[in-house]
């Protein structure tokens, strides 16, 4: 029984699939498998998946499609490893990745989930730096981060991890609280990693261990498109809410979501309108309107009068620190 399961959905991923392969395998820690979850790929996936020749690899193929989170379910279902390494089709590992994970996780067994940092790579493979813009962010998150401090982490910076492909949860904690949401597109993650964090400490790991590769397909960058995230991450922000009480008041919490999320939306929205998408503009204001009809008209407001934000963009990295002040002093 291997130590650690790589879980790798891949949906038509013949473009990249064999790199991402390649560097799982040139991993200098061994004792792992990788399990291939093919999503009903019509193109050179299931041959390029098939063609390794390495015992370790192991391929497997839905029946239909079932999408990311629905098949990363079946992935940690199937996974006979205490230790999951969440992986994807379009990145690659670092010589050093797993055996550093492994460690961490060694080291830290109370810690349920942990992620590392990234290199940011462009669709050619070339290292592009973007990834210095969570600079503020990594500063601040600690090695392993209690409840309430996660908390403040995934309300003020978003989804920490930034991609699944960064990841490696313990499947008793994937367990524990009932896998991925299914039948929603971009928030199931978010969603898995503060539910984990409420029960677990989170580990950070402050070594590039990946490099992420940014493209026109990645899920995340066409759910901005679609407008289809701030909608699904309304519950996740509500249970931040609520573990943040006594910490982040009602007013601080709404006034900054209005500043950098609701503003973020309202671009999308904006940009729709201009390229006349009629339809996704609709589906984006909807979305700000689930928040509340006082807090769409706010929205809309504060995005014109403040030239999208501009001049009261929220300082986000002094108002953590003085909530983690608060917090360490309570």
């Amino acid at each position: 029984m291997p130590e650690v399961t790589v879980l790798l959905p891949v949906y038509n991923g013949a473009n990249y699939l064999r790199e991402s392969i390649d560097s799982v395998l040139k991993q200098t820690y061994r004792d792992f498998e990788l399990h291939i979850l093919d999503d009903g790929s019509n193109d050179a996936t299931p041959q390029i998946a098939q063609g390794t020749g390495d015992p370790r690899v192991r391929y497997s193929k839905n029946e239909g499609r079932f999408g990311l989170f629905k098949t990363l379910n079946r992935g940690f279902d199937e996974a006979a490893s205490s230790l999951v390494r969440i992986w994807a089709h379009d990145d690659r590992m670092l010589p050093v990745c797993l055996e550093n994970f492994v460690a961490f996780a060694r080291e830290h067994p109370e810690a349920g989930m942990i992620y590392c940092d990234f290199f940011a790579i462009d669709a050619n493979a070339k290292r592009t730096g973007a990834e210095t813009c969570y600079q503020g962010q990594r500063q601040r998150t600690p090695d392993l981060a209690e409840p309430l401090i996660s908390a403040l982490l995934f309300f003020y910076y978003g989804c920490l991890p930034g991609n699944i492909s960064t990841v490696l949860l313990r499947r008793e904690a994937w367990k524990k609280t009932a896998g991925f949401l299914t039948g929603i597109q971009q928030a199931p993650d978010y969603d898995m990693w503060t539910r984990v964090s409420e029960q677990y400490p989170i580990g950070f790991l402050r070594e590039k261990l990946i490099e992420l590769r940014e493209h026109p397909l990645q899920l995340g960058k066409l759910g901005h498109k679609q407008m289809t995230s701030i909608d699904e991450e309304l519950p996740v922000i509500i249970a931040l809410k609520r573990r943040m009480e006594g910490v982040v008041s009602d007013t601080e919490f709404w006034h900054y979501w209005r500043c950098e999320r609701g503003r973020q939306q309202m671009h999308w929205i904006m940009r729709a309108l201009l390229r006349m998408d009629w339809r996704s503009a609709c589906r984006g204001w909807q979305a700000v309107r689930a928040y509340g009809h006082r807090q769409c008209w706010s929205q809309a407001w504060f995005w014109f009068s403040s030239a999208n934000g501009r001049l009261f963009m929220p300082n986000r990295d002094a108002l953590f620190d003085a909530k983690k002040t608060l917090v360490t002093d309570q």
